[in-house]
């Protein structure tokens, strides 16, 4: 039977209804999609920045807390206020370089005894911390965790609004009072809305208070609903959450939708074969592209914020202290100083080391290997990580029935590796737990077996075949709380297996327990 006219017109029609139909339904999936990416794309990209703003503050944020710390050493060497005017020309030598830096205040006893400059402080001299209940809670706070606080902003008796590091001096074992600098916050924190770089971003600080309400410290309202990144800042006694939007709406997906519309008439006939394949290559493209943006932009904000940032200021103030800018240190002070600034030299050399990993990866490293006593490079491990570990109050359990045992291997390096499975312990154990350090002896491997275990959870058994490759982390969302490069591992590894020794790791939800074996000396 032949087909009429009118027929072949409605079978056509029918035809183009159904394809348009289709190619609708495409376009819109497509535009959520493309909506989606963008999304995500605009986090990602908020992320980099957000790690500029973050590094950037945090460098002024600690320029003033290490005011407070060095006025601590100082103090304990000097045994309290025994000289005034030198510790008068010390805190003018400090705050020469500062802008928003408003005093430096000691306070024996929790009274302001000190302060400088005088000028324009002057209501603040002879303040009681324990007769003002707003700042006397944090000071109690201050005492009983025995370290320093940073608090604010609030407002100062002396006018203005200020965030004020106080950390506790003791003498011989007893607390003796405090020192404090107080931060000009509109001042500091005003760079956020004035750095014509971040012109375009709105941005915000909060804290969380103890009750779990979230607090705003800065910053405008966010706009519910727009792409943005949340970084944590860990200061003193606080963590604050920086939250970086843009200012700009994208509204280039509705005109797409436009575009799409006029090119489905356009080309109709087509799409409807092609759409398919070129979405889903498109977004496997897209998504490759993505992935290797996110690593690289991870590790280098990462490196920068977490070690290079903070590395250098902590550098650059012992270089000042070193060359005598705050006078001629007593002889156990210039050591310590020289101690401090030899380890933070070493540590500048293994970022270094850590940024051309790919020398590991091509055999590239040179090592330095020699017989060396495995007990004192273990001690010297512990001592330096104490620090940590008692921050996060987490305990050393060490045994070593082998205290002669020797190990060939690189020194530096092995410290090195130490160094990453120590740290990482800590970092992953809950608070009044333990970290278990042992050594054995492998007599079929004729090697030492040297092993670090924590409580923490364990690793997921779906990222535990990932656990050393590299730029990888179990949780490498942009909330974190644990930094890293997520390079630590992929580095301990090689540089074990180069020394001819082993790595490796058993885990389960009651911890985690990484072993080393190394050759016998």
């Amino acid at each position: 039977m032949r087909m009429t006219v009118p027929s072949a017109y409605r079978g056509l029609v029918v035809i183009l209804l159904l394809v348009l139909l289709l190619g609708s339904l495409l376009i819109e999936l497509g535009v959520r999609e493309s909506a989606r990416l963008d999304y995500e794309r605009s986090e990602h990209a908020l992320l980099s920045r957000a790690a500029d703003v973050r590094s950037s503050l945090e460098t002024r944020l600690y320029d003033g807390i290490y005011l407070s710390r060095g006025l601590v050493y100082y103090l304990q060497s000097q045994e309290g206020i025994t000289d005034p005017q030198r510790i008068r020309q010390w805190m003018s030598s400090m705050l020469a370089d500062t802008d928003y830096v408003r005093n430096i205040g000691v306070a024996p006893d929790n009274r302001i005894a000190l302060i400088y400059p005088l000028a324009g402080n002057e209501a603040a001299l002879g303040f009681d911390y324990a007769r003002s209940p707003e700042q006397w809670e944090e000071v109690l706070r201050m005492m009983e965790r025995r370290e320093a606080v940073l608090a604010g902003p609030l407002p100062l008796v002396q006018g203005g609004t200020g965030l004020i590091h106080r950390a506790p001096v003791y003498l011989e074992g007893s607390y003796w009072g405090l020192v404090s600098s107080v931060m000009d916050a509109d001042v500091l924190l005003g760079v956020l809305d004035e750095e014509p770089r971040w012109r375009d971003l709105r941005l915000q600080l909060q804290t969380r208070e103890p009750d779990g309400q979230v607090r705003v410290i800065w910053g405008p309202a966010l706009v519910e609903g727009q792409p943005s990144a949340r970084l944590d800042i860990e200061l003193p006694g606080v963590v604050w959450q920086l939250v970086v939007q843009s200012q700009t709406l994208d509204s280039s997906a509705g005109v797409s939708r436009w575009l799409l519309y006029g090119g489905l008439l356009l080309v109709l006939a087509l799409l409807g074969f092609t759409l398919g394949n070129a979405i889903r290559q498109q977004r496997e493209r897209e998504a490759a592209r993505r992935e290797n943006e996110r690593i690289k932009n991870e590790f280098v904000s990462t490196v920068s914020h977490e070690l290079r940032t903070p590395l250098t200021s902590i550098l650059g103030t012992l270089g000042l202290l070193d060359g005598g800018a705050l006078g001629t240190l007593p002889a156990n002070g210039q050591q310590l100083v020289a101690v401090a600034r030899r380890n933070g030299e070493h540590l500048l050399r293994l970022i270094n080391d850590l940024l051309d990993i790919d020398k590991i990866a091509a055999g590239q490293l040179r090592l330095n290997m020699q017989t060396a006593q495995l007990e004192d490079l273990l001690q010297a491990a512990l001592h330096e990580h104490q620090g940590y570990a008692a921050q996060r109050q987490v305990r050393w359990r060490y045994q070593n029935p082998y205290p002669q045992a020797q190990i060939v291997a690189d020194a530096t390096r092995f410290k090195q590796v130490m160094d990453n499975l120590l740290s990482n312990a800590v970092k992953f154990s809950p608070q009044g737990s333990e970290v278990s350090v042992s050594v054995t002896l492998d007599e079929r491997a004729d090697c030492w077996c040297i092993s670090v275990a924590d409580q923490g959870e364990g690793i997921p058994p779906a990222f535990q075949n990932k656990v050393f490759d590299r730029f990888t982390q179990a949780d490498s969302s942009s909330q974190r709380r644990s930094g890293g490069t997520g390079l630590g591992l992929a580095i301990s590894r090689g540089l074990v297996e180069r020394m001819g020794g082993q790595i490796g790791f058993v885990s389960s939800a009651a911890g985690t327990r990484f072993y080393l074996l190394m050759p016998r000396g």
